[in-house]
């Protein structure tokens, strides 16, 4: 009886941890996506001496999103593998957020 109820026992554990270690992958997998599903693109031009950093602080004066969400945005918007930019260059930046009204 013992060796029984131990092994149902272990099982609920194995079943438990399963479970939670699926829900937490769910959970952090969505957050990254969020940024990107609700800002709209905004046109920016690369000037001498910009940075990466320095755009994305730019575009991100007035909305509720950090720096480094924001170049995660605009990276991924713009296919840029690393955070190379050039003068001349146009980037797509986060701009208003979707389905918001603004004055």
């Amino acid at each position: 009886m013992y060796k029984l109820l131990k092994n149902y026992v272990d099982g609920s554990i194995l079943i438990l941890l399963l479970s939670v270690i699926l829900f937490s992958w769910t959970l952090f997998s969505e957050d990254e996506k969020q940024a990107e599903d609700f800002y709209i693109d905004s046109q920016w031009t690369v000037s001498e001496g910009e940075s990466l950093w320095g755009i994305a602080r730019s575009a991100t004066e007035e909305m509720d999103l950090t720096i480094e969400e924001a170049i995660v945005w605009i990276k991924s918007a713009n296919n840029l593998e690393d955070e190379e930019i050039f003068p001349g260059q146009k980037l797509a930046v986060p701009g208003e957020l979707k389905g918001v009204a603004t004055e």
